[in-house]
């Protein structure tokens, strides 16, 4: 297998490895690595050691690589175990994961140990632990992190940013190789990535499995890290959600794409009330064995979008509805989401003609709009999105959206020259043009040519007019295309109930 080639694992729990239960055993031949639950917080922690040391042993017999996967601290406010040992940072006002070193260490046994993987990080971040408060009923609401006391949503994102590069620092000397987030919402993969944990992106579950990629895969581009993929089988509270048809066209799809690791979330879904492989195995050991590509020969570094979306990650996908997502940013009360910040919904309703929600990112979110059967698939024309301090990879760009509530110096210089130079399109609010741009823009609607290329100023991004003047650069209605280095083109036709697709160009 070479380097460029996509790792295919699967999601389970300790207790099933240890177990040999048929869930696991079903598959684990047919993966590259694992990642696993440990709910170390049940036992005294000498004996959490000894289970961890023998995972690591049992998996590198196998030669299976396998990163530990903590999630039990996203529900249980108190994860003391018997022994009293502390799971958690847990204070009158915050609730995060701490893993004790001797774990890590009994993790490290094996060479085949690679890291750690928060699980859904993102989600307690700016839920501000959700579980935790439903569980409580209210009573606990506890933050990941400290918060800004105020309202200035560029300060508390910095803030955000410090905090979690010294989490992820603390995390990684403890030994930990690698740190991999795994993400419910579309949000923070460019601070994760920033700050030295992995961007992975949810598909299926309650996302449009390419919108998300979009947003990983620009983090990734940016930021030079690998790609990773859980293919959720998760939908609301129902495990499968998904058909096994879905889940195997979201493996095709994560490696057409570039993605370096993915992997089925969960082992549950393999076998059926009998212990008995099922459908979901079947085609998982079909994708195994021949779905994908055992020379790909690329990876999500040679992704060349041609549509880039550049703006400030204010953590907003939609959030706000009568029962469950609270209407704020970062997971901080004080601050709401403002015109700025619902930009990033029109956009990729835009681009998508039409296809995504201008209300939220999600299915989760109550809404008319998420009445809709679920799809994994819109159209979408080679899309990547940046954070507002992005300076390579915008080469490739034929159409640049400038959004949010804050773009760098740098940035736009950077985009001012692509402009000129290489003839992009870009689509901004008055706000972030070059002054001698802005001084011609005289109209609610502009379009200014600068060198070799052009200028759409307007304070509405997804207006009509936009629509009309950037149609040749959103490519085919029912199509995704994603375009690589080298002239390489995919593009996918979706199939009518955009759970699956045909490939009608490889190369």
């Amino acid at each position: 297998m070479n380097d460029k080639n996509m790792r295919l694992g699967i999601n389970t729990y300790f207790d099933n490895i240890l177990g040999d239960t048929p869930a696991y055993n079903c598959v684990c031949d047919k993966v590259d690595f694992m990642v696993c639950h440990t709910d170390p917080q049940r036992f005294p922690l000498p004996v959490a050691q000894e289970r961890a040391e023998a995972v690591a042993e049992k998996l590198g017999g196998k030669g299976v690589d396998f990163v530990a996967n903590f999630e039990f601290q996203n529900f249980g406010h108190d994860a003391t175990a018997p022994d009293g040992t502390e799971w958690v940072l847990n204070t009158e006002q915050l609730h995060r994961l701490a893993i004790p070193d001797a774990y890590i260490k009994a993790l490290q046994t094996s060479p085949h140990f690679k890291g750690v993987m928060y699980d859904e990080f993102e989600h307690v971040i700016i839920n501000q632990n959700i579980s935790i408060i439903l569980a409580t009923k209210g009573k606990l609401k506890k933050s990941v992190f400290p918060l800004l006391d105020g309202s200035d949503p560029y300060a508390q994102g910095e803030l955000l940013s410090r905090q979690i590069g010294e989490y992820a620092a603390e995390i990684k000397a403890k030994g930990a190789e690698l740190f991999v987030g795994e993400h419910v919402f579309p949000v923070l993969f460019h601070t994760f990535a920033r700050n030295g944990i992995l961007p992975n992106f949810k598909s299926q579950k309650e996302s449009v499995s390419n919108l998300a990629f979009a947003f990983a895969a620009g983090a990734a581009l940016q930021y030079g890290t690998p790609l990773w993929n859980c293919v959720d089988c998760w939908f609301r509270l129902t495990n499968p959600g998904h058909s096994a048809k879905e889940m195997y066209y979201n493996l095709i799809f994560a490696d057409l794409a570039g993605v370096n690791n993915v992997y089925v979330e969960s082992a549950a879904v393999f076998t059926d009330g009998e212990g008995k492989p099922n459908e979901y195995a079947e085609r998982f050991s079909e994708f195994s064995e021949n779905g994908r590509n055992p020379d790909r020969g690329y990876d999500i570094h040679d992704y060349r979008p041609e549509i880039g979306i550049i703006r400030y990650d204010d953590t907003y996908w939609g959030q706000g509805d009568p029962v469950m997502w609270r209407r704020m940013l970062f997971g901080n009360k004080q601050i709401k989401p403002g015109r700025r910040s619902k930009e990033i919904l029109g956009i990729f309703s835009l681009i998508t003609h039409g296809e995504t929600s201008k209300g939220s990112f999600s299915w989760g979110k109550i809404s008319p709009w998420a009445l809709r059967k679920h799809r994994s698939f819109m159209t979408m024309n080679s899309v990547a999105v940046f954070d507002d301090r992005v300076q390579n990879g915008l080469e490739s760009l034929k159409l640049c959206f400038l959004s949010g509530i804050h773009i760098s110096d740098e940035t736009l210089a950077r985009v001012a020259k692509l402009v000129q130079e290489n003839g992009l399109t870009v689509v901004t609010p008055p706000c972030f043009a070059p002054a001698h741009i802005r001084a011609q823009a005289k109209t609610s609607h502009a379009e200014i040519r600068d060198g070799k290329g052009v200028w759409i100023v307007t304070e509405h991004l997804a207006s009509a007019k936009v629509k009309k003047r950037i149609a040749p650069f959103l490519g085919r209605e029912g199509e995704i295309c994603l375009t690589f280095a080298d002239g390489r083109e995919i593009i996918l036709k979706i199939a009518d109930d955009g759970d699956s697709f045909e490939i009608v160009k490889n190369g």
